[in-house]
């Protein structure tokens, strides 16, 4: 077993092979559907799943690369393979594609012996488009297989799950994820960047290129710098505002939880943002529960109206964040 991808994400290893079982005895289901967290490669798995399927002369190791199928995959022309996906980063998928992929099912195959529909996330599908995937899932084509993948597939219709071979891809174990890191980055901080992805390998090598991680451990020096007096309020205000505020209010959210995790007597290995243990060991044994919690219930209700687009003011609800949360430390904050 040497396809790329498993070569490449050993952790994806065991589920290319398999997948490679199931074709080499025949028992490949018509839809595929791939769980886990963003980050582990289901995308890139499922496209190379793809090729061996279109491949005309394919083995247990992989698409062949040289077949007059696989040079067209590669040229992004295949006229067997229909990939749908949001139209935007954070869109919905459409009805409207789903509606492609019906006429497609019931096309016959021009070059391969297969179709194939890569499909993903699927919990991008709004309610009508899943419904409208549902007739090429309960009705399948003997000739094409839906390849799809889930970031949350707590938001997939159960009926779809229920219609398809399911596949969980784990987060690998740390270490593991962590040498793989060295090797593919020559970033700093690749400890801080890994817990910053939930151990998602892609994910953090994502989080590197958008500078996220960098934003990340500035945020943890202006919170200990705040937290002593030496950072001037409007300064780090206005560095925040720049930043995308999902991810100033997710680590508020985390700082809060790893609070309430050192109120219960978690381990402070447990922690999520290791960076500001003290901070959050402080914040513990100095509040109430109550106080915690309170905190926590504002910040999601903060989330769900940004969320709801109902246009919150996110720096108004960082600002108020930070005063809360260094008032808990015992300092004082002012609205600047």
């Amino acid at each position: 077993m040497n396809a790329k991808v498993a070569q490449a994400l050993p952790w994806l290893a065991p589920i290319w092979q398999r997948l490679a079982s199931q074709i080499q005895e025949q028992r490949l289901g018509h839809a595929i559907l791939l769980l886990g967290q963003q980050g582990l490669g289901k995308r890139v798995l499922l496209r190379e799943f793809s090729q061996q399927l279109l491949c005309l002369d394919s083995t247990n190791s992989g698409p062949c690369g040289e077949c007059g199928s696989c040079h067209l995959f590669n040229a992004g022309t295949h006229p067997d393979l229909l990939m749908v996906e949001p139209e935007e980063v954070g869109k919905q998928i459409k009805i409207e594609q789903i509606r492609k992929v019906t006429d497609f099912v019931n096309t016959t195959a021009g070059r391969s012996n297969n179709k194939v529909v890569l499909l993903g996330p699927a919990e991008a599908m709004n309610i009508n488009a899943s419904n409208a995937l549902l007739k090429s899932l309960e009705e399948p084509s003997s000739q094409t297989t839906l390849l799809l993948y889930s970031h949350q597939p707590s938001s997939l219709l159960a009926t779809i799950k229920s219609r398809c071979q399911l596949y969980a891809v784990y987060t690998p174990p740390w270490q593991q994820a962590l040498d793989w890191l060295k090797q593919n980055s020559q970033q700093e901080s690749l400890e801080s960047t890994l817990r910053l992805a939930k151990g998602a390998p892609l994910k953090a090598i994502d989080l590197m290129e958008q500078d996220v991680h960098v934003q990340y451990m500035q945020f943890c020096q202006d919170m200990f710098d705040l937290q002593q007096a030496k950072a001037n309020w409007s300064a780090t205000l206005t560095k925040w505002k720049a930043w995308d505020s999902q991810w100033i209010m997710m680590w508020f959210y985390e700082l809060i939880l790893d609070v309430q995790k050192t109120q219960a007597g978690l381990p402070p290995e447990s922690m999520s943002i290791q960076e500001l243990q003290s901070q959050s060991a402080q914040v513990a044994s100095v509040s109430r529960y109550a106080q915690v919690q309170s905190m926590l219930d504002k910040l999601l209700d903060n989330q769900k109206a940004q969320q709801s687009q109902s246009n919150p003011n996110p720096v108004l609800i960082i600002e108020t964040l930070l005063i809360d949360w260094l008032s808990l430390l015992g300092q004082s904050g002012h609205r600047t």
